[in-house]
């Protein structure tokens, strides 16, 4: 009897200790959190944590940063929950920095604020919910506004909280940078328009324009067009774009993008070999710029890539409209992308029309990386094009094809121990050229695609992630790849790999004669094995 007290008074003693530790491990827990913001998150690109270049961007406040959220109290059910994400997001931002302050605002709550949100362009938009069953419009506000100082950045209507990093991130890095970098494209040759045409002006924007893309890199640098038809010098640019010239430039033109290269800018060279008109009819576009990147290890080749991993494109017959999987559009996959390069490290796909390829050439000093190639099953044709639609994919050759190329190092100047070529202009009495630089100053960087229809208006409305790798290495030349981290998380198209002609024959045989097979081979077993139990 003795024992059984005994072992019970151990028992109780055990039960009662083991509740204390457990108390005193919630108490601790609760302080814990209590006093430490934390999160888990186990998404495959981090889509819920902010990144180490928001981290390091709050971290380098020398002054106090203030974040209005004006949110309406009443949302839409899909909105209150967009504006709690917004709220945790900010609340991070706080935690990483005593010098963010965050403050939560309902516009409606009296006439002055709701005078000052007007003021800062933040507008009353209408949405819809739900009441007693029926449908009901309200009007609200969703909007931010960011204050450093005497500057402000405003974000008028947050429409994807995917982007809401980037949109705050790239904010504060304006409001915060003393001097924006300035990007400069090439005009004077029929390319592609940046600019928006007035609506009021009678005429629309065509959808071969870049307007979309200029909206996108006006958030983090000064963009502008240059002329150097005349000869001038290419001054203040940072990065010079070339984006689907179709008149050759002249010898002159060369040179001073040359020279703009050897005082140490980047360059981004988006080159349409092959001009393709409504009707599929096909010309070779002459520019002399493919020469001039030959310089500098990059060949242009002119001809058109083919690919069995691609897009579905519509075309007319007559009164008649059909889609058809093009293999004259490429999709490039991941698998096929320089994951080590932070430009293509969490891209998933580039949709490139009628692009010509590219190759590597050995040249002095100069490193290429191949960015993105097609898939193995990859095709190169080269004139007469047979551009036709509904024609059989069935290249004599099948290959991985180069369709990006990077090229970084002191370039040796094309025109070194040579003058300046005369100006075949009106409008050159007063320009001279300064004495030619025949090295770079410092190691460079270029950029070219085989493709400038993949960025225009149009396409940029189909492939998204066009806009991306584009961003990514407009970055990657101007600033590095602070912001490539935090844009990358928007992506959202994972295709499905393609799978080689023998994987594919395999497949057909395992589903044909294997899972058949296996099925008779089981069914023997099983009549043996109840032949034998009887």
């Amino acid at each position: 009897m003795k024992n059984i007290l005994n072992r019970k008074n151990i028992f109780n003693t055990q039960s009662l200790t083991l509740l204390l530790i457990i108390i005193a491990i919630l108490l601790v827990a609760n302080f814990i959190s209590a006093n430490h913001f934390g999160r888990l998150d186990l998404t495959a690109d981090k889509q819920y944590s902010i990144s180490k270049t928001t981290k390091d961007t709050l971290k380098k406040l020398d002054d106090l940063l203030t974040i209005k959220v004006y949110f309406s109290q009443t949302l839409p059910p899909d909105l209150t929950q967009t504006a709690q994400y917004i709220k945790d997001v900010l609340s991070e931002y706080k935690a990483y920095s005593h010098k963010v302050n965050v403050e939560i605002i309902d516009p409606a709550k009296d006439e002055t604020t709701k005078s000052e949100v007007e003021s800062l362009g933040i507008p009353e938009i209408e949405m819809q919910i739900m009441e007693k069953d029926q449908f009901k419009v309200q009007k609200g506000y969703l909007g931010i506004a960011i204050f450093f100082g005497s500057k402000k950045e405003i974000i008028p209507i947050v429409q994807d909280v995917a982007n809401i990093e980037y949109e705050l991130t790239s904010a504060i890095k304006r409001l915060t940078s003393e001097n924006l970098k300035n990007i400069g494209f090439l005009t004077g040759h029929d390319e592609h328009d940046i600019y928006e045409i007035p609506s009021y002006a009678g005429m629309q924007t065509s959808p071969s324009d870049y307007t979309l893309i200029k909206k996108e890199l006006d958030k983090n640098y000064n963009v502008t067009t240059i002329d150097i038809s005349s000869g001038q010098k290419i001054e203040n640019i940072d990065t010079l774009i070339v984006a689907g010239p179709q008149k050759a430039l002249s010898d002159r033109e060369f040179y001073e993008i040359d020279q703009f290269l050897m005082r140490g800018g980047q360059a981004i060279f988006l080159l349409d070999q092959v001009t393709i008109a409504g009707n599929l009819q096909t010309e070779i576009n002459v520019t002399g710029l493919d020469k001039l990147l030959s310089n500098y290890g990059i060949q242009v080749n002119s001809n058109l890539v083919m690919d069995i991993s691609n897009e579905t494109v519509g075309f007319s017959s007559g009164y008649m409209q059909f889609y058809l999987p093009y293999p004259f559009w490429p999709k490039l996959i991941k698998d096929n992308f320089a994951k080590d390069n932070p430009i293509m490290a969490r891209l998933q796909t580039i949709s490139l029309p009628w692009s010509s390829s590219l190759n590597s050439l050995d040249k002095e000093g100069v490193t290429t990386t191949v960015l993105a190639t097609t898939t193995y099953s990859g095709s190169t044709v080269s004139q007469p094009f047979n551009l036709d639609p509904q024609q059989q994919y069935n290249p004599t050759e099948r290959k991985k094809v180069p369709m990006i190329i990077l090229a970084k190092g002191q370039f040796k100047s094309a025109y070194a121990g040579q003058k300046a070529p005369e100006i075949n202009s009106e409008n050159s009495e007063n320009v001279s050229a300064d004495k030619t630089i025949d090295q770079a100053e410092k190691e460079i960087q270029i950029i070219a695609v085989g493709d400038s229809d993949f960025i225009n208006d149009d396409n940029l409305k189909r492939f998204p992630d066009n806009a991306v790798f584009f961003q990514n290495a407009v970055d990657y030349l101007t600033m590095g790849s602070d912001l490539i981290s935090i844009r990358a998380k928007t992506l959202q198209d994972r295709p499905l790999n393609q799978p080689s002609e023998t994987k594919k024959t395999w497949i057909k045989i395992i589903n044909l004669i294997m899972i058949p097979l296996l099925v008779i081979v089981f069914g023997v077993f099983r009549f043996y094995q109840r032949k034998k139990n009887k």
